[in-house]
């Protein structure tokens, strides 16, 4: 019997924002529109992402950065919207204010352990937009993934997991990479598009013959994914 697989909010993100650029790009081109009157608009782009990074509640890190965002990409469309004509020294005194707050913050409630994150699901689904995401399995019937990266860094951790059936990963890398380790008894099968990029296998083969075969599809546009032991 098939398991359905599960679904990947991440990469449809991604997808879904390629979309509408090379919409508007390919409209622009066929003279439909005119994107040189709505580029003054930019700064909605880095105060949806900061908003969407505060509210998605990740570690501190990415909310600091979050908070860097929004102040940038806020400032620049109240320039836009015409409310407020911040100079550019107005803005460092806002994110040096950003900061001073969070160093504040933290010395008065203290700086948490970093969490070790260690998962045992059969199926992982990572999505790093603008940070870094990191996480070991130790799955014993793993069976794939998905792993989406937009300028951030993608590291997994396969090197206690077993699997047995041929798992599969999906990958997309856009000015970023992936890093993915995997056992010494697995066999890795490469079927990515590199666009400007690279996917590069660095792991040693098996010493006898396996069942244990990772398949690692999908796209790498100006970023990289690395598989190592």
């Amino acid at each position: 019997m098939t398991r359905e697989r599960p679904r990947s909010a991440g990469q449809a993100l991604a997808g879904l924002g390629l979309l509408a650029a090379g919409g508007l790009l390919f409209a622009h081109n066929l003279d439909l529109i005119d994107m040189r009157q709505y580029w003054r608009y930019w700064g909605a782009i880095p105060l949806l992402i900061g908003m969407a990074k505060l509210l998605a509640g990740g570690s501190r890190g990415d909310r600091g950065l979050g908070v860097l965002l929004s102040i940038v990409g806020g400032s620049q469309l109240a320039k836009a919207l015409g409310y407020w004509s911040p100079s550019p020294a107005d803005v460092v005194a806002l994110i040096f204010i950003g900061i001073g707050l969070h160093f504040i913050l933290r010395g008065l409630f203290g700086r948490p352990e970093p969490e070790v994150r260690s998962d045992s699901s059969d199926w992982i689904s990572a999505f790093a937009l603008l940070s870094g995401f990191e996480r070991s399995v130790n799955a014993q019937a793993f069976r794939g993934g998905d792993i989406t990266a937009v300028m951030g860094g993608c590291e997994l951790d396969l090197r206690a997991a077993s699997m047995r059936a041929p798992a599969s990963i999906d990958v997309f890398v856009m000015w970023g990479g992936i890093e993915i380790k995997v056992p010494e008894d697995w066999t890795v099968d490469l079927q990515g598009v590199p666009l400007l990029a690279g996917f590069v296998d660095k792991t040693r083969a098996p010493a006898v013959a396996t069942e244990k075969r990772l398949v690692i599809r999908g796209v790498a546009l100006m970023g990289g994914v690395e598989i190592r032991n």
